[in-house]
């Protein structure tokens, strides 16, 4: 393939660049999209996409703009690209797109703490020379003991002026904002290798040069690092103004004030966690981001293929628990190769049966017009909980006589449990804890059972209860000292399966701590057994989603006709069947249609 950075002088293409720009804004005046734009609606289709120097795959080696690749990325809602070459050279590849898909975000992939050995003769506008020559230029580099770069972190986002400024943080949100957010051609920038700490980048055979870094321990060279990190993400905020958008990568951070929404890679196995971890972690879970992140929020569940067929049984399954668990939310579905290189992949043109149905046939469908088929969501997340069979570690599971058989209540601050015959969830009564003075720590007011279950490590227990609180507040239910999730419960009856997966062997029971607020839960029809017997579902306006992230085979009646996609990709699962009940597989999600689109 030829590269234009070798046939095209820089000069002449800049002037290309705005020549074309020109025309494509005049071909917005009139240019009809190809289908109804479905803003807002669910799945929502992201792509990670990446644009080579040579501006492969969105141009040719002549600079000719490629219609079968902007078509085919037209179809997703929001698209991250590299921001080199397009920024500096090449706007109108991104006045097409807008063309094809006015409703479309585009995000400029930048690195926040990396760059490689740039060097080009525009070096004035090419971008990646200008990110490597503002780090030369304050004497920024990072360095390893062995006195080389290191890896996957060239820029010190640590150091510090003789006033204590962060000043390759605070050149690199300046870089940002005016290499980027002042061209006026991006929804927002998307920052990869933006990690609060890079502690996890050490490896036996590599180690920061923390002295040489400016500081006297690497504990305190990471501190300073997170505290980097903020600066340059409040900085860059400031700049760039309240509406211009900002996501990040690596491990997360708690900037919420500044960003608009995070990327969980590899999903559901980034750092190390599993479903669980990835949707509720306290910093970093998707649920918990959907809440924190400013509006409007950008989040990503990224699920990476594996192996070399896209369509593979395993990465067609992939897609569907990825799309279905951003979809329990407002966040967008991203499938590809985890290098996210243009080649040798053309995974922006991968479609799978999910992305885009036909309501009128039950078809997948190849067309952005059919994108979003699912709708506007008719009410947040909910888990279809039914109890399963085993041994229970409950023996007083109703309080119907009294809150103190087969129960413990331990408290180190002032609290009190008593039986309530004044409202239940299931019978006539339940336990009403009062907790009168936050604790310390959360343990410091637990309702435990006295009998325990024997647990492996890295099997699935469920804990099963109904609760409400006087006011919205998080409790922790825990299983000894090796498996525990903190949840929220609202004011209102609602029954709730959490799942305990430990991390070690041994014999515990159910835990409770309820010391993180004051006022008052009450319990009722609790339960802790081996296994799980719940779903995640959403309900839309033409269909639902099940997601199923345990080990086990989950099979669970619905309340009316259901009717599964006619798939192409995986016409196994999506076999156009009209169903009234659903078995969703380990891992997997399952989409269906609303009984109100069966064809009569």
């Amino acid at each position: 393939m030829l590269n234009l950075d070798r046939t095209i002088s820089r000069a002449a293409r800049r002037e290309i660049g705005l020549l074309l720009l020109f025309a494509g804004a005049l071909a917005l005046l009139w240019l009809t999209p190809p289908g109804e734009a479905r803003a807002g609606a669910w799945p929502r289709l992201g792509l990670y996409g990446s644009v080579s120097g040579d501006g492969y795959p969105l141009w040719n080696g002549s600079g000719v703009l490629q219609d079968p690749t902007l078509d085919a990325i037209a179809r997703y809602h929001e698209v991250i690209l590299d921001a080199s070459p397009i920024t500096p050279y090449r706007w109108d590849a991104l006045t097409a797109l807008r063309a094809r898909r006015p409703d479309i975000k585009l995000f400029a992939f930048v690195t926040g703490h990396n760059i490689w050995e740039a060097s080009d003769p525009d070096s004035l506008v090419h971008y990646p020379t200008r990110y490597k020559r503002l780090v030369r230029d304050v004497d920024g580099y990072l360095y390893n003991t062995a006195g080389g770069y290191f890896s996957g972190a060239r820029a010190n986002l640590a150091k510090r002026d003789d006033c204590g400024r962060f000043v390759v943080a605070e050149a690199l949100a300046d870089l940002f904002n005016d290499a980027i957010v002042r061209t006026g051609i991006w929804d927002g920038i998307f920052i990869d290798s933006f990690c609060k700490s890079i502690l996890w980048m050490e490896t036996p055979g590599e180690h920061i040069d923390y002295t040489r870094a400016g500081y006297a321990s690497l504990s305190a060279f990471d501190a300073a690092w997170g505290v980097a990190g903020d600066t340059l993400g409040n900085r860059l905020r400031r700049l760039a103004g309240p509406s211009f958008e900002l996501i990040g990568n690596c491990n997360p951070g708690p900037n919420y004030a500044a960003f608009n929404g995070w990327m969980r890679e590899n999903f559901p196995y980034q750092g190390g966690g599993d479903w669980y971890q990835n949707m509720f972690r306290v910093t970093g879970g998707y649920f918990t981001d959907e809440a924190g992140y400013r509006a409007p929020q950008s989040n990503y569940i990224f699920s990476a293929m594996l192996g070399s067929n896209p369509y593979s049984g395993t990465n067609t399954r992939k897609v569907r628990f990825g799309l279905g668990s951003a979809a329990l939310g407002s966040g967008y579905g991203v499938f590809g190769p985890s290098s996210r290189a243009a080649e040798p992949y053309p995974y922006w043109m991968w479609w799978y049966d999910e992305y885009a149905v036909d309501l009128t046939t039950g078809r997948s469908s190849t067309s952005s017009q059919h994108t979003g088929w699912l709708g506007q969501p008719l009410s947040p997340y909910t888990q279809m909980i039914w109890l399963g069979p085993g041994t229970d570690a409950v023996s007083n599971p109703d309080f119907e006589s009294n809150v103190t058989s087969g129960w413990m209540f331990l408290h180190g601050v002032a609290a009190a449990v008593a039986r309530d015959a004044s409202t239940a969830a299931v019978g006539s009564a339940s336990a009403h804890v009062t907790i009168s003075a936050v604790g310390a720590v959360t343990w410091e007011v637990a309702f435990n059972t006295v009998s325990t279950l024997t647990l492996t490590v890295g099997q699935p227990y469920s804990a099963t209860f109904w609760a409400k609180a006087s006011a919205p507040r998080n409790i922790t239910v825990a299983a000894g000292p090796n498996a525990s999730t903190r949840i929220a419960i609202t004011a209102d009856w609602r029954r709730y399966q959490v799942t305990l997966i430990p991390i070690a062997s041994g014999t515990a029971g159910l835990q409770l701590f309820l010391a993180e607020a004051t006022g008052d839960v009450w319990l009722d029809d609790v339960h802790f057994r081996a296994g799980v017997t719940n779903l995640y579902r959403r309900d839309f306006q033409n269909g639902i989603v099940l997601v199923n992230p345990s080990a086990q085979v989950m099979a669970v009646p619905l309340e009316r006709n259901f009717r599964k996609i006619l798939g192409a990709r995986d016409p196994v699962t999506n076999n156009g069947s009209i169903v009234t009940s659903a078995t969703v597989n380990p891992s997997d999600a399952l989409f269906l249609i609303d009984g109100a689109h069966i064809p009569r």
